[in-house]
Protein backbone atom coordinates (compact mmCIF):
# COMPACT_ATOMS: atom_id res chain seq x y z
CA UNK A 1 0.00 0.00 0.00
CA UNK A 2 3.09 2.30 0.42
CA UNK A 3 4.15 1.92 -3.18
CA UNK A 4 0.65 2.55 -4.10
CA UNK A 5 0.74 6.03 -2.54
CA UNK A 6 4.41 6.69 -3.66
CA UNK A 7 4.16 5.80 -7.02
CA UNK A 8 0.33 7.16 -7.67
CA UNK A 9 0.25 10.21 -6.20
CA UNK A 10 2.87 11.68 -7.71
CA UNK A 11 1.54 10.45 -10.92
CA UNK A 12 -1.99 12.45 -10.41
CA UNK A 13 0.48 15.37 -9.23
CA UNK A 14 1.83 15.56 -12.27
CA UNK A 15 -0.82 14.69 -13.93
CA UNK A 16 -2.59 17.84 -12.63
CA UNK A 17 0.22 20.09 -13.17
CA UNK A 18 0.93 19.02 -17.32
CA UNK A 19 -3.17 19.71 -17.67
CA UNK A 20 -2.42 22.94 -16.14
CA UNK A 21 0.09 24.25 -17.64
CA UNK A 22 -1.25 23.49 -20.87
CA UNK A 23 -4.60 25.11 -20.26
CA UNK A 24 -5.02 28.58 -21.96
CA UNK A 25 -8.12 30.39 -21.85
CA UNK A 26 -7.86 32.22 -24.60
CA UNK A 27 -9.80 32.76 -28.14
CA UNK A 28 -9.77 30.41 -30.81
CA UNK A 29 -8.65 34.01 -33.39
CA UNK A 30 -5.84 35.55 -33.02
CA UNK A 31 -5.87 39.50 -31.73
CA UNK A 32 -4.53 40.85 -34.50
CA UNK A 33 -6.63 44.18 -34.49
CA UNK A 34 -3.46 45.83 -33.24
CA UNK A 35 -1.36 45.18 -36.69
CA UNK A 36 -4.89 45.60 -39.14
CA UNK A 37 -5.13 49.37 -40.49
CA UNK A 38 -8.66 50.05 -41.87
CA UNK A 39 -8.84 51.45 -44.69
CA UNK A 40 -10.52 55.40 -44.45
CA UNK A 41 -13.08 56.19 -47.46
CA UNK A 42 -13.56 59.65 -45.82
CA UNK A 43 -11.31 62.14 -44.48
CA UNK A 44 -11.79 63.91 -41.21
CA UNK A 45 -12.76 66.78 -42.82
CA UNK A 46 -15.44 65.60 -45.19
CA UNK A 47 -16.78 63.61 -41.96
CA UNK A 48 -17.00 66.59 -40.04
CA UNK A 49 -18.42 68.99 -42.76
CA UNK A 50 -21.32 66.06 -43.21
CA UNK A 51 -22.44 66.37 -39.99
CA UNK A 52 -22.47 70.32 -39.72
CA UNK A 53 -24.99 70.32 -43.08
CA UNK A 54 -26.73 67.49 -40.97
CA UNK A 55 -27.22 69.55 -38.17
CA UNK A 56 -27.78 72.65 -40.12
CA UNK A 57 -30.72 71.19 -42.03
CA UNK A 58 -32.21 69.00 -39.21
CA UNK A 59 -31.59 65.18 -40.88
CA UNK A 60 -29.10 64.04 -38.03
CA UNK A 61 -30.89 61.42 -35.67
CA UNK A 62 -28.68 61.01 -32.74
CA UNK A 63 -29.68 60.52 -29.86
CA UNK A 64 -29.52 63.38 -27.40
CA UNK A 65 -31.83 66.19 -25.57
CA UNK A 66 -32.72 67.65 -28.70
CA UNK A 67 -33.87 64.26 -30.54
CA UNK A 68 -37.49 63.44 -29.49
CA UNK A 69 -37.95 59.81 -31.17
CA UNK A 70 -41.74 60.02 -29.75
CA UNK A 71 -42.43 62.80 -31.55
CA UNK A 72 -44.37 60.96 -34.14
CA UNK A 73 -46.15 59.03 -31.18
CA UNK A 74 -49.62 59.95 -31.61
CA UNK A 75 -52.90 58.86 -29.32
CA UNK A 76 -56.06 58.14 -29.65
CA UNK A 77 -57.18 59.19 -26.52
CA UNK A 78 -56.62 61.75 -23.74
CA UNK A 79 -54.98 61.99 -20.50
CA UNK A 80 -57.93 62.33 -18.37
CA UNK A 81 -60.00 59.44 -20.54
CA UNK A 82 -57.29 57.06 -20.08
CA UNK A 83 -56.43 58.08 -16.42
CA UNK A 84 -60.28 57.48 -15.71
CA UNK A 85 -60.06 54.32 -17.23
CA UNK A 86 -57.12 53.18 -14.88
CA UNK A 87 -59.18 54.36 -11.40
CA UNK A 88 -62.51 52.52 -12.70
CA UNK A 89 -60.20 49.59 -13.51
CA UNK A 90 -57.80 49.67 -9.95
CA UNK A 91 -61.21 50.48 -8.55
CA UNK A 92 -63.36 47.16 -10.01
CA UNK A 93 -59.93 45.27 -8.48
CA UNK A 94 -59.69 44.30 -12.98
CA UNK A 95 -56.21 45.31 -13.15
CA UNK A 96 -53.87 43.84 -10.20
CA UNK A 97 -53.69 40.62 -11.78
CA UNK A 98 -51.94 41.73 -14.59
CA UNK A 99 -49.41 44.15 -12.63
CA UNK A 100 -48.42 41.85 -9.47
CA UNK A 101 -45.34 40.23 -8.43
CA UNK A 102 -45.63 37.39 -11.47
CA UNK A 103 -46.75 40.24 -13.95
CA UNK A 104 -49.37 37.89 -14.81
CA UNK A 105 -48.39 35.08 -15.94
CA UNK A 106 -50.42 33.18 -13.02
CA UNK A 107 -53.90 34.60 -14.36
CA UNK A 108 -52.39 34.09 -17.94
CA UNK A 109 -51.99 30.62 -16.68
CA UNK A 110 -55.37 30.00 -15.73
CA UNK A 111 -57.08 31.27 -18.96
CA UNK A 112 -58.34 28.44 -20.89
CA UNK A 113 -57.66 28.01 -24.71
CA UNK A 114 -60.54 28.47 -27.16
CA UNK A 115 -61.50 25.41 -29.26
CA UNK A 116 -61.64 27.41 -31.97
CA UNK A 117 -58.09 27.98 -32.23
CA UNK A 118 -57.70 24.50 -32.26
CA UNK A 119 -60.31 23.41 -34.48
CA UNK A 120 -58.45 26.36 -37.15
CA UNK A 121 -55.23 24.28 -36.76
CA UNK A 122 -57.06 21.22 -37.93
CA UNK A 123 -58.95 22.87 -40.56
CA UNK A 124 -55.87 24.34 -42.00
CA UNK A 125 -54.22 21.23 -42.59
Amino acid sequence: MNTFKSVVYPAVVLLSLAAAVTAHAESPTPDNYATMTFAQTKTRDQVQAELFQARADGSIKVWSTSYNHMAVAKSLRSRDEVRVEAIVANHAGTDSAWFGEDSGSFELARVQPSRAVGERIVASR
